[in-house]
Formats: C-alpha cells, sequence, structure tokens
C-alpha cells in the first residue's frame, strides 16, 4: 500500500533539465502499470513526488499511479495535493473525477469534471466524461447537452459519437425482447449475458460498436470481423489507447496493453446486471494491426474475475479474524 510522502526535505520543482531527464522515469512508470506492476509504477512516482513536493503535476502523476492501481482513496488525496499546488489544474481536476468514478460517487464526479470542461474548454476530456456521469445518474438530457459540447471539441472522436448514440440505445431499451434484434442486434444484459453477445458476434464476424448501457453508466466494445478492437467503461483508465497515440512502445507491449484495457473494461461491464446492449453496424473494413480473438480475451475475462473474487474472499477471511 501506498505512504504518503514525507516533503520537509525535498525540493519544490524539477529544473528544465531535471524535468528533461524525468520523462524516462515516467514512460517506465508507464510501462509498469501497463504491465500490472502497479507497485513499481507508484514506487518510482512517490519517489519524484518526494523531491518535488510542491510541482502539482508531479503530484497529479502519483495519483494517476494510484488510480490505476485501484488505491483510489490514496488518488483522491493525491489529487487533492495537486489541486492544492495548482487550483486551476485541469489534469488533477479530471483525475479527481475518475477516481469518484470508480467510486461510483456520481454527484462528486460530476462536480469534478464541471471544473475540469472550466479550466480546459478547449479539451473534449471534462465534457465527454461529465456526459457519462451524468448519464449514470438518469440525467439524460444535461448528459447529451455535454456530449455534444465533446463531439464539438473532437469531431472525430468515435467514442463520443458511440457515447451519444448509447443515450438513444438506452431510452429504447426494452426488458420484454425475448430475442436480440437481427437488423440492430440489440436486447437485455437480464436476457442474454455480454460473454454470450461477444461470442455471437465472433461467429457471426460483426463488425461496429457494441454499446452497454446500464444504470452504472455506458461502455462500449469496438468489433471488427467478430474480433474485439477495444473496450472503455467508466472508471477504467484507457492505457493502451493512451500508449497507441504517443507512440512510446513497441507492438508486443502495445499489444499487452491493449488486451488488458479491453479485459478491465469487460470486467466492469460484465458486472452490470440490468442494462441493455445494442450493436450500431460500421462498414465492412480491414482488421486492423492489433486485434484480438473473442475466445482468447473471454478467457482472461474469467480468469480475472475469478481473481478478483479469490481476493474478496481472502479479505473477508482475515476481517473475519
Amino acid at each position: 500500500m501506498f505512504k504518503r510522502p514525507r516533503q520537509e526535505t525535498a525540493s519544490a520543482s524539477p529544473s528544465a533539465v531535471e524535468r528533461d531527464d524525468d520523462r524516462q522515469t515516467v514512460a517506465m512508470a508507464i510501462a509498469r502499470s501497463r504491465e500490472g506492476l502497479h507497485e513499481e509504477a507508484i514506487e518510482l512516482l512517490a519517489e519524484r513526488a518526494h523531491r518535488w513536493p510542491a510541482d502539482a503535476p508531479v503530484q497529479a502523476d502519483l495519483a494517476m499511479a494510484l488510480l490505476w492501481a485501484g488505491q483510489l482513496e490514496e488518488a483522491i488525496w493525491g489529487f487533492s495535493e495537486a489541486l492544492r499546488l495548482d487550483p486551476r489544474s485541469a489534469q488533477a481536476q479530471c483525475g479527481l473525477g475518475l477516481a469518484y468514478q470508480r467510486l461510483e460517487h456520481w454527484a462528486e464526479a460530476a462536480e469534478a469534471f464541471r471544473w475540469t470542461e472550466a479550466l480546459a474548454p478547449d479539451q473534449a476530456a471534462g465534457p465527454f466524461n461529465l456526459g457519462l456521469t451524468l448519464q449514470a445518474l438518469g440525467e439524460h438530457e444535461e448528459a447529451r447537452r455535454a456530449l455534444l459540447r465533446a463531439a464539438a471539441l473532437a469531431p472525430d472522436d468515435a467514442e463520443i459519437r458511440e457515447a451519444l448514440a448509447s443515450l438513444s440505445a438506452e431510452g429504447a431499451a426494452s426488458s420484454s425482447s425475448p430475442l436480440p434484434s437481427p437488423a440492430r442486434f440489440s436486447g437485455d444484459l437480464g436476457s442474454f449475458g455480454l460473454p454470450e453477445v461477444l461470442e455471437l458476434m465472433r461467429v457471426q464476424r460483426k463488425t461496429g460498436a457494441l454499446v452497454i448501457s446500464s444504470r452504472q453508466g455506458a461502455g462500449i466494445v469496438r468489433i471488427v470481423q467478430g474480433r474485439l478492437t477495444s473496450a472503455s467503461a467508466p472508471g477504467v483508465p484507457r492505457v493502451g489507447e493512451m500508449l497507441a497515440r504517443r507512440g512510446i512502445v513497441d507492438g508486443a507491449q502495445l499489444e499487452a496493453a491493449l488486451l488488458r484495457q479491453i479485459v478491465e473494461g469487460l470486467a466492469e461491464m460484465v458486472s452490470w446486471r440490468e442494462g441493455a446492449f445494442s450493436l450500431h453496424p460500421g462498414p465492412a473494413s480491414a482488421l486492423p494491426a492489433i486485434s484480438f480473438d473473442t475466445q482468447q480475451v473471454l478467457m482472461e475475462l474469467f480468469r480475472l474475475t475469478e481473481e478478483r473474487a479469490s481476493q474478496r474472499s481472502s479479505n473477508l477471511t482475515e476481517e473475519d479474524r
């Protein structure tokens, strides 16, 4: 478990030269988080935070590593510390919102994302995450407005368009539908589990965006020719996509990061017992450079689910002692 750094003897902020040298440390920490070595990533970034306690971005980087590790209360403390140092840090406000989102503290998350949008009005992250949070709160009209603002800032962002589509899918969902509609490939999560839906799409070699809507929020799974290419859910860091955009890792490392993001996103959505799914078909296209066999992903998903269930059981046993 992370321990907050003592700050009495550290320098205030890195120099320009130190900042350049420090980029390698940040890249190493991202790689560790991607590999699931969260404690190593936290240790690297905690040392930076100890050296430069008055630097808000450094504190926010550490808080983000804590968020990825699932240490949500410590992450909130870290983002709050970054905001104490720089109240106008959109990075810290957005991270704070993501931490509250994972805790399902929707009102607090919405407030943080509103601040994110106010501090960085030219960035889509604030209104996009605000829209997803408002949808979880059931405020569909306000969610739609926020997502439209995000779409105006990033008109080519497929995830924003799909999130907007999910609002319509949620409103149109019917719990009485006995079978997925062949035309829209939609149905009720109470009748069809997500693994079964994904397996059916594999067999039928579907292409498009599968939107999963529930009271917990909206998730998106992208499929090409029945293979999975991406998955995202509220509160699940999109590390793989971030690394793909930055191009700072090799092919094998990027593939591992994308697989982990998909599995963790699906793990979140599998926990949703109520809601609806709807496939929004996409045009026929060639497979991207990285895609995953559905059965391979489901095996990883089941392994992760069992691992987490075992950990919860172990924790309860220790508490009973």
